[in-house]
């Protein structure tokens, strides 16, 4: 994978050229890159555009779409990792059709990303205690930052989550963590000259190609 340009940002992308390198692939490696510097920094950063992606699953045939919080992520793996209380609906619809995507724009690069994924739901193993144990971890750390700062009540990080009431609560019983299997990005940036769109097949047999606007 191409590591010699930095990937913090793609806003000048209408600048940007493949004859910048030596072929087309080189491109299109940067590009990839850059899309997993998004979620890596949507994980790390709360004010980030990736922190608060859309996930769209299937309710009776239906799409519907909500906010969730990105909690992790793992390029080698090609897995995003999100949590939920295991009573919600994402929850049984996940588990009827795994297939799903996640939605992100990034106004500061004007790059959208359609994630298509399989999710599996991780409710009394390894996994989900590790995820369990991580969220407990960072909310503790939440309320010491705010006790330090003198709030007398810490509004969790991401109110539209629902699983910040049972970090709070210490239900573990009420907690599910969910694995998205990345299959593929479409990645695309938006420009008044005209959008650029790039599609990424994830796997052992992983490639990029140009897609038609």
């Amino acid at each position: 994978m191409l590591q010699a340009m930095p990937s913090t940002s793609l806003s000048g992308v209408d600048a940007l050229s493949i004859h910048g390198f030596d072929e087309e692939a080189a491109f299109l490696d940067y590009l990839l890159d850059d899309v997993w510097d998004i979620l890596a920094q949507g994980v790390r950063v709360r004010f980030a555009a990736a922190h608060t992606p859309t996930l769209a699953t299937v309710r009776h045939g239906i799409p519907t779409v909500r906010t969730v919080v990105l909690r992790a992520v793992s390029r080698d793996s090609a897995m995003v990792f999100i949590h939920a209380d295991r009573r919600s609906g994402k929850v049984q619809e996940l588990n009827l059709q795994p297939a799903c995507s996640l939605h992100i724009y990034d106004p500061g690069r004007r790059v959208q990303l359609r994630i298509e994924a399989q999710a599996t739901v991780h409710l009394d193993d390894q996994i989900a205690d590790g995820e369990w144990t991580r969220l407990r971890s960072q909310y503790r750390a939440q309320q010491w930052r705010a006790v330090a700062a003198d709030v007398v009540h810490a509004a969790p990080e991401v109110a539209i989550d629902d699983v910040d009431g049972l970090a709070e609560a210490g239900r573990r019983e009420d907690f599910a963590a969910i694995a998205l299997h990345v299959s593929a990005i479409e990645w695309q940036h938006i420009s008044s000259r005209g959008p650029r769109r790039a599609r990424f097949e994830i796997g052992d047999n992983g490639r990029g190609y140009w897609l038609d606007a």
